[in-house]
């Protein structure tokens, strides 16, 4: 499937944006309203955001589908893709559910995160404001010293710090995108990789639990999950497993070289239950894997405050060296 042409950033929804999105679409079909009701029903509802929901039904019913819309409002090719599974299952309310309680769960830690955040940010703005007066004012006082031990020291904690802000700002990027790739990258990230594993083994684990009950064999998910949206990580991984299930190569071999897929999912498969049975295991897998990504997240963003914290101590154990080194230097040439 083709990528739509790129569309202004006004059109598109932020995080929490799509999540209200989510929201109102579950509630309303799981009321018992149509797909295009509940869009209508949506532009009443949603006041501030009317305009770009009256475009998009008039899309809708001049025949465009509602995933290639969500791309064009910003959705990550994951999550549209398991929609659009979704959508051809006959799970979507369910599916909006799952999606609903994740990005819920997402933007929660998100703004928890900033709230550990901003007092560190504070004082490394006052750190900051205090490292150019000592430059300007303190450090002309003893230009004759020859001790350029402090700077030294002071300039590698700077060059850490920016590259922990590239690294965080490299981050972010990646997680809003949520393909194969960016999800990949991320999964060798140090402190986040292990949770990004995590959180992809239950998308994958709930999307088999999804098919299996929809009768699916393991041959069959490969071929459809390959005709999904190109780069999305249920496609990347339809597309590599069938190829190699084609070649001769054992599901057990598969399971465990590709990081995605989690070896639980490997003794489920091989414990012979019917297909009804086995899509609920999965999904009872699933839900076990999104308990743990919750752990995960809440450590993650508890032990962010006081990683900042030893930067900041070690920024002004720097700036005290840079300040109290050159006049030791000066005092010992007395």
């Amino acid at each position: 499937m083709n990528m739509l042409t790129v569309s202004s950033k006004k059109d598109k929804l932020n995080g929490e944006e799509q999540l209200e999105f989510l929201d109102y679409l579950k509630s309303s079909l799981k009321n018992g309203f149509s797909l295009n009701s509940s869009l209508e029903l949506m532009a009443v509802m949603w006041p501030k955001k009317r305009q770009l929901l009256i475009a998009l039904n008039q899309r809708m019913q001049n025949g465009g589908s509602l995933t290639t819309e969500l791309l064009r409002l910003g959705f990550s090719k994951t999550t549209v893709t398991q929609i659009n599974l979704a959508l051809s299952q006959g799970n979507l309310v369910e599916c909006l559910s799952q999606l609903t309680i994740i990005n819920r769960l997402k933007n929660q830690q998100i703004k928890k995160l900033w709230v550990e955040l901003s007092y560190p940010f504070v004082l490394a703005g006052m750190m900051i404001v205090l490292l150019l007066f000592m430059q300007t004012f303190v450090s002309t006082q003893f230009q004759e010293s020859s001790n350029y031990t402090g700077d030294i020291i002071l300039l590698s904690l700077v060059v850490i710090i920016g590259g922990g802000v590239f690294y965080f700002a490299k981050m972010l990027t990646l997680l809003a995108k949520q393909d194969y790739a960016s999800l990949k990258k991320l999964s060798k990230y140090a402190f986040i990789g292990k949770t990004i594993r995590t959180y992809v083994n239950y998308l994958v684990v709930y999307d088999i639990g999804m098919l299996l009950a929809s009768g699916f064999s393991l041959q069959k998910m490969c071929e459809y999950a390959a005709k999904q949206y190109a780069g999305s990580l249920q496609q990347y991984l339809g597309e590599k497993i069938g190829e190699r299930l084609n070649q001769g190569i054992s599901l057990e071999k598969i399971i465990k070289e590709e990081d995605f897929l989690p070896d639980n999912l490997l003794l489920l498969l091989q414990s012979g239950s019917k297909r009804d049975s086995l899509s609920k295991r999965c999904l009872l897998l699933g839900h076990s894997l999104f308990t743990e990504l919750t752990g995960r997240i809440e450590k993650l963003v508890v032990s962010v405050q006081p990683f900042c914290f030893i930067i900041l101590g070690l920024c002004i154990v720097g700036m005290y060296l840079k300040l109290l080194l050159p006049m030791y230097s000066m005092m010992q040439g007395i």
